[in-house]
Parts: C-alpha cells; sequence; structure tokens
C-alpha cells in the first residue's frame, strides 16, 4: 500500500510539474508576442518620423487623441514620437528580463521533471528487484 501511495504521489507531483511547465510556455510565447508587436511599433514609428522630416516645418500637422485630431507643430509630433519610441523601448527592457526569468523557471522545471522521471523509474526497479 505505502508504495502505491507513494507512486499517486509521484503522479500527482508530476502533473503539478507538468502544468506548471505549460503555464510558463503559455507565458513565454505571450512575452515574445508583446515583444515582437513593440518591435512592429517602434519601427512605424521610426518610418512616421522619417516621413515627417521630409515635410516643411510649417507645414500644420494632427495627432490623434481619442476620437479627434489635434493641430500640432511638426517639433510636437516629432516629440511625441521619440516619447512613444522610448518607452516601447523601456518596455521591451521589461519584457526580455521577465521572458529570462520564464526561461530560467522552465528550464528548473524541466530539471525537476527529469529528476522526478529518472528517480521514480530508479526507485521502481529497485523495489521489484
Amino acid at each position: 500500500m505505502s508504495s502505491a501511495s507513494r507512486e499517486e504521489e509521484a503522479q500527482k507531483l508530476l502533473g503539478q510539474l507538468q502544468m506548471k511547465m505549460i503555464d510558463i510556455q503559455t507565458s513565454l510565447k505571450k512575452s515574445t508576442g508583446q515583444i515582437e508587436g513593440l518591435k512592429r511599433e517602434i519601427q512605424r514609428s521610426k518610418l512616421t518620423d522619417k516621413e515627417i522630416n521630409t515635410l516643411k516645418p510649417e507645414t500644420p500637422m494632427f495627432s490623434s487623441v481619442g476620437r479627434m485630431f489635434v493641430l500640432n507643430t511638426k517639433a510636437e509630433v516629432r516629440e511625441q514620437i521619440e516619447k512613444k519610441i522610448k518607452t516601447c523601448e523601456d518596455d521591451i527592457k521589461k519584457q526580455e528580463g521577465t521572458k529570462t526569468y520564464l526561461e530560467k523557471q522552465m528550464r528548473e522545471c524541466e530539471t525537476q521533471f527529469k529528476e522526478r522521471l529518472g528517480g521514480g523509474a530508479a526507485g521502481g526497479k529497485k523495489s521489484r528487484s
């Protein structure tokens, strides 16, 4: 009976580790997607800034605020774009930090999973022999 309860306990632990690994994988995919989205946003903002640079300084420009557009100068629009790029770069750094943490957690779960599987198989062989 004690060996059966140990096996059930081992199965329960393996199941928990497996669920944790699935959660971490999901979070990793989400983080990777957010990083890619932020990189696309930076690229889009840089292209917009490049096109705005070709215009004359006195050209009237509009920026969207909610459901309306506000008249701004070229310098104000470029400043807004630069802030947006900086914010996206900061967010990317945060997401990359989160991603490295999740990758570390994933490696730890994998090693624990392998240890449990290896320990459980070795323990099972010893008790049967």
